[in-house]
Formats: C-alpha cells, sequence, structure tokens
C-alpha cells in the first residue's frame, strides 16, 4: 500500500532516510530536524511510503513539485530510502510520477555515498533515468563583455515555430520530440516568445544558432534562466560563435534588464560551454550529481 505520512511519523521518516545514506546518529539528527520544521503538516502531506501486507513501510521518499501556472512541471524526489525492498522503492517512484504526472523528475546524489548512489542509478535507469552532473552558475548584466561584431537576434514568431524547431535539431545533431520541445519552451515559467532567440550573422545571412531564455518578470533587475544555447555544428570547431552568440544575448538581456542577472544549469554532456561561460564571467554556484528523467 502506498500513503502519504501522518505529522507523528515524521521522526521515523527522516530517521529511515538519513539510516540509508549511513548517518551514524539517523534517530538523534531527525529528533533536532524534526523540531524545525515550520510546518510538518505541509512536509508530511509530500512524504509517500510504500508498504508490503502486514509489515510496517519499507521504501518512502519526499517530492517537491514546481511549476505553476503555463509553465513546466518538475518533481525532486529527495529522502529517498528502503529497507531491503529496491523492488517497493521502484514501484513508490512508479506511483509518485503517476500520480503527480510531472514533465521532469530528478533525484539529487549528493548525500548518497558512491555505491548506494550506483545502486540507486542501477534501479532507476529501467525507469527512464540517466546520471548527469549539473553546475549552476550566474551572470550579473551589469558585467557584459564588450563586443566587435554583435550577431542580430531574431525573437520567435507564430510563423516562424518549424523553422526553430528545425534550426534546434539541427545544431544539436538529432530530432526532438513534442514533450522535449514543449518542456524546453517552459522550463524557465510561461513560454515568453520575445525571449527566445534565433542568430545571424546580418540581417541577410542564414542563422548560426539559437539562444533560448526565460523570465518570470523583466523588470530592471529581473532573473533570467538562459535554458539552451547552441550554434550549428559547422561551427564548433573553435569557439568563437558561441562566445559571440552568449554575449549577444547578454546584450540583449541586459538592454531590458541593467542591473539583473542569468543563471543557468550545465550539464556535463557539453563540457565546452562551460568552460566558454565561465570564461565570459559567469560563476559557478553549486555542483550537484543526480539522476534525471527528462521528456524525449
Amino acid at each position: 500500500m502506498i500513503r502519504n505520512l501522518e505529522p507523528d511519523e515524521l521522526v521515523w521518516f527522516m530517521g529511515r532516510a538519513l539510516a540509508f545514506v549511513g548517518h551514524a546518529d539517523p534517530h538523534g539528527l531527525a529528533l533536532r530536524l524534526n523540531a524545525r520544521l515550520k510546518d510538518p503538516v505541509a512536509d508530511s502531506a509530500r512524504c509517500y511510503v510504500n508498504s508490503r501486507p502486514d509489515s510496517e513501510p519499507s521504501a518512502g521518499l519526499f517530492v517537491e513539485m514546481r511549476g505553476r501556472g503555463a509553465g513546466a512541471r518538475t518533481a525532486t524526489l529527495t529522502s529517498v530510502w528502503h529497507a531491503g525492498d529496491p523492488g517497493a522503492l521502484v514501484a513508490l517512484i512508479e506511483h509518485v510520477i503517476g500520480r503527480e504526472a510531472p514533465e521532469a523528475v530528478t533525484v539529487p546524489l549528493h548525500l548518497l555515498g558512491s555505491a548506494t548512489a550506483r545502486t540507486l542509478e542501477e534501479l532507476l535507469v529501467p525507469l527512464g533515468f540517466e546520471r548527469d552532473e549539473v553546475r549552476r552558475m550566474r551572470f550579473e548584466l551589469t558585467e557584459v563583455p564588450p563586443l566587435g561584431r554583435p550577431l542580430v537576434l531574431e525573437a520567435w514568431q507564430p510563423d516562424s515555430e518549424a523553422s526553430f524547431r528545425e534550426l534546434f535539431e539541427t545544431c544539436e545533431g538529432g530530432r526532438v520530440g513534442d514533450a522535449r520541445w514543449s518542456y524546453l519552451k517552459r522550463q524557465a515559467g510561461a513560454f515568453q516568445p520575445d525571449l527566445w532567440f534565433v542568430a545571424r550573422d546580418g540581417l541577410d545571412q542564414d542563422p548560426v544558432g539559437y539562444a533560448f531564455t526565460g523570465a518570470t518578470s523583466q523588470e530592471l533587475d529581473a532573473s533570467y534562466e538562459l535554458t539552451a544555447v547552441g550554434v550549428l555544428r559547422s561551427h564548433r570547431g573553435d569557439s568563437e560563435m558561441l562566445r559571440r552568440l552568449v554575449v549577444s544575448t547578454l546584450r540583449e538581456l541586459a538592454g531590458r534588464s541593467p542591473v539583473g542577472s542569468v543563471h543557468t544549469t550545465q550539464g556535463s554532456a557539453d563540457p565546452k560551454l562551460g568552460v566558454i561561460l565561465a570564461s565570459l564571467g559567469f560563476t559557478a554556484l553549486e555542483k550537484t550529481p543526480l539522476l534525471v528523467r527528462s521528456p524525449r
């Protein structure tokens, strides 16, 4: 049986999760953490456990949902544990995904030992999860570097939907499914067409790349999200075109929000991009290993 917790079960639940990661005093730490909870009722409602018939729960997790309105719906699963019953954990995760219907799911691994993380990865790969290491980065729009020849940015229009998608597929070297395309548009919140760009070397030139961004507002100090950026594969021999694209995009955003900032999350699939962003002034905030289930 899969169910939510009652508030008075939180100490027990946290103790099980802490024991799973190998903490020396799981019950003592669980008691201290429980004393700091601001809303035990809300927290217990986000905890799920799986029980076999006539036995106590043998697997559990805490789910945090993000995405309101027209934004993409995502789930982060933490405090994941099982008591010698990996099948119960897999069934629990399948149930939560089916019930909450997230478009993307992440399971952070930074609190787990390497052996436990590998075991969890083996359990979840059949559910469509992949291991990644992501780095969160930030750029202050007051620090946009100079650029001698910026690219021309053209925002998304209804009649350019097909050409935007074709350019993205050409740059990334593969087809993108409808679910993945929809998620890209709404990853940073409701889709904002004026923040999705194709880039050209001149007004009469073919596109050389794309930059997809989003924001919850466009005030002077707005925080933007750079969700995807890339250039044609013919320009990937060196970093010059990608650098011009990133700086051109930063200039555009700085024109709208001169004291704003840009955040981005870079995975391990394209380490070169992370190096280029760092060279332009992006600062690394945190690096997190995790399991990711993304829309296709």
